[in-house]
């Protein structure tokens, strides 16, 4: 749909971007406490683009303004009050309640590389000794808010400006094409629609990229953009060749300082539910999947009939019509199934090592998982075992595919109270959805509703001879959508089937 780029402001610009579920649940959890934590609120509010720029819209309609612009959010948030906030966190909308499939991927996408952007140009800014390493945080987090705002509201038409992009054609061109205006013209209109900050509108365009500051924020947002698609593409190795240039330092040091700050940003963001390029540096990988997979690509590779230690295995991805395939292909612990492959390649001088015995328990909890994951169609599935002292659960078998925090190193504290503990006093089950959530999330840790789905999951303990062995977890990804009553009555079938199997339960 092309319109003039007037068109587009009256249309996007009354709408307020919706913000991450997990930044919402955040703002409530910090606002709820005896005493505020103002440092931890401004960061988790900084780390997402729809709460930080209500944050500074609402800061341009104070009717008497600061004499120095404001540019930081931690210095935002105690001027507007804390009433505001809450009241923001009740009534802004829900990115994951709004969008669905391909258009949250997308606005996902584009939070993500603002959220990188910001790192980058703080960092960046570090390095040369710029003022105001903040202002320019914020000015490299709001510097695509058109993308953002037309992925919120005409997410139809960003699918197939995406595509395009993707299909390796100019962006700005695109935008000029399928929607009347660029990307630059549409952010610096709602820039000054909004009262945002001066540094977002400066560094639109090439009319200021000589000064330092809207530089650093230009080439921040054209890094996190390119470094989405992939490291070694050749227009990012092009903007690695711009930073050299910037920071005058060799184009080795400058694509080193990329991957720590990148690595730095992956650490900072990886409870969100965020894609984070600084994993393809780990794994090796060159780039993401930058193109929507076909239906045969998206169908899961084909299994033994009986899976072989799950723990050791990567996570499989889920059919298409279930879950969304996971970028996650880190190494496994342990290597044991390849020695199984080796009988079948060319033939070696050394014989191969003898075959491990397999584990019947842990066959059969991998196979229920992969049930869990395939069958139902949950993105992430675990088992968590106690401990030999019983003072602790941990997860040991995990099956996902979430481009996001795994559930791989969840661990609870069985010596405090909490739902999972209640939970390990019998054979039970339990769903937690939006209509029991304030009942129940108050009963589970900070640490542990990190790593979960707040917004919904089900679990059910495992006992075996009378005696609780730990407990099966499984939801719809870490910001994804609850999990259904079809879906909780489908996982408790299979549960009680493992503990009969096992000879479990009281």
């Amino acid at each position: 749909m092309s319109q003039t780029v007037e068109e587009w402001v009256r249309q996007i610009s009354s709408d307020p971007l919706p913000v991450m579920q997990r930044t919402l649940t955040q703002v409530r959890d910090l606002l709820n406490k005896s005493s505020v934590n103002h440092n931890r609120l401004s960061e988790v509010i900084s780390r997402d683009p729809g709460f930080s720029l209500y944050v500074m819209q609402k800061l341009s309609q104070l009717p008497v303004q600061p004499k120095e612009p404001i540019t930081r959010i931690s210095l935002a948030i105690p001027m507007l009050g804390m009433e505001l906030i809450e009241q923001a966190s009740k009534t802004l909308p829900s990115l994951e309640d709004k969008l669905k499939g391909p258009p949250r991927r997308g606005l996902y996408n584009c939070y993500s590389r603002a959220a990188h952007a910001a790192r980058y140009a703080r960092g960046l800014a570090k390095i040369r000794n710029l003022p105001d390493t903040d202002g320019l945080y914020t000015g490299a987090l709001l510097h695509e808010i058109g993308e953002m705002a037309l992925w919120s509201v005409v997410p139809d038409e960003m699918q197939r400006v995406q595509s395009k992009i993707l299909a390796g054609d100019d962006r700005e061109s695109v935008a000029k094409t399928e929607l009347g205006c660029t990307f630059e013209t549409l952010n610096i209109r709602l820039s000054e629609r909004w009262q945002l900050p001066d540094l977002i509108i400066e560094s639109q365009g090439i009319s200021n990229s000589f000064l330092p500051k809207p530089l650093s924020v230009m080439l921040s947002s054209a890094i996190a953009r390119e470094t989405s698609l992939g490291w070694q593409r050749e227009k990012t190795i092009g903007d690695l060749e711009l930073l050299a240039e910037f920071l005058e330092i060799p184009q080795e040091n400058a694509i080193s300082t990329m991957h720590r700050l990148a690595a730095e940003a992956a650490r900072d963001l990886h409870t969100l539910p965020l894609p984070l390029p600084g994993f393809y540096i780990i794994s090796g990988d060159p780039k993401p999947d930058t193109k929507p997979a076909s239906k045969k690509s998206e169908q899961p590779a084909k299994r033994p009939p009986q899976p072989k230690k799950a723990a050791e295995e990567k996570p499989q991805a889920a059919p298409a019509r279930k879950a969304e395939p996971s970028a996650d292909k880190s190494a496994p612990e342990t290597q044991a199934p390849a020695a199984k492959q080796q009988k079948s390649t060319a033939a070696s001088d050394t014989p191969a090592p003898p075959a491990q015995k397999s584990n019947p328990l842990q066959e059969m909890l991998s196979s229920a998982l992969q049930q869990m994951h395939e069958d139902l169609g949950l993105s992430r599935t675990m088992f968590a075992m106690l401990t030999p002292d019983r003072t602790m659960i941990r997860s040991r078998l995990v099956i996902e595919s979430e481009q996001q925090l795994s559930l791989k190193g969840f661990a609870l504290d069985t010596k405090k109270p909490s739902l999972f503990k209640i939970l390990l006093s019998k054979p039970q089950a339990v769903i937690l959805n939006k209509d029991n959530a304030e009942k129940y999330l108050p009963m589970i840790p900070q640490e542990a509703q990190e790593q979960i789905n707040t917004s919904g999951f089900v679990s059910m303990s495992i006992f075996i001879r009378n005696k609780p062995v730990g407990l099966f977890y499984a939801d719809n990804g870490l910001s994804g959508p609850g999990v259904t009553r079809q879906q909780f009555d489908n996982f408790k079938v299979i549960c009680q089937k493992i503990m009969k199997t096992m000879g479990g339960g009281k």
